[in-house]
């Protein structure tokens, strides 16, 4: 895991920010299934140490029950249109934060737009997402 991520959440985060509940080898392989294609190795990084949730905003991952938010978001918005290789780690409401399992960047996209690109990969969202969060405390 990225030391930059990792000190900003032991800084700013409480106990309730993340659910740190990892996913099991069998959550994996059906993420997988269902997506098509495996799990970014950053974005699995993060599942695998916080599970879900976030500092002011929230990585959609692992609930407390075992539940996949990330993939059942991913599910549904790929019935309004959402591009077959794209993740979503965020949803903004007005938009998702996806990340393309392509090329690893995380884009934004909203429906029928084009996905436009945000960040070069997962850890670079994050980090800039936790600072906007701080920033905001």
């Amino acid at each position: 895991m990225n030391k930059t991520i990792e000190t900003m959440i032991s800084q700013h985060g409480d106990k309730g920010s993340f659910t740190h509940v990892a996913p099991t080898e069998e959550m994996l392989a059906e993420a997988q299934e269902v997506l098509g294609f495996p799990l970014p190795g950053q974005f699995l990084e993060f599942l695998n140490a916080y599970g879900h949730g976030g500092i002011g905003f929230e990585v959609l991952g692992i609930g407390f029950d075992g539940s996949m938010p990330f993939l059942e978001e991913t599910v549904v918005y790929r019935e309004d249109g959402l591009p077959g290789n794209l993740l979503v780690v965020e949803n903004c409401d007005e938009w998702l934060y996806c990340i393309d399992a392509d090329s690893g960047e995380v884009v934004s996209w909203y429906f029928d737009d084009d996905p436009s690109v945000d960040y070069p990969c997962f850890d670079d969202y994050l980090i800039d997402r936790l600072n906007d969060a701080v920033e905001n405390l």
